[in-house]
């Protein structure tokens, strides 16, 4: 299933690293990823897809001490 997440991190490159290694470790594999820059921190956007339950990567992301929000902005089934 596919999960469309928006995560604001703090300006640091340390903060993008962190945040994509725990994407990895917990088994999601990202399609879209798109980072921007916004009123000082990071935005970024992007699209994980995983058999998982997608609250096992947003609680983990949530603890984070970079990120300062996820948002998760929809869901929609992979097309076969």
């Amino acid at each position: 299933m596919k999960h469309s997440l928006t995560v604001a991190l703090k300006n640091q490159s340390v903060a993008v690293e962190r945040f994509l290694r725990v994407v990895r470790h917990r088994g999601f594999d990202l399609t879209h990823f798109q980072l921007n820059m916004d009123d000082g921190q990071y935005q970024v956007a992007m699209t994980v897809d995983s058999d998982k339950p997608i609250h096992l990567l947003t609680t983990q992301l949530n603890k984070l001490v970079d990120v300062r929000h996820v948002t998760l902005e929809n869901l929609h089934q992979q097309a076969m």
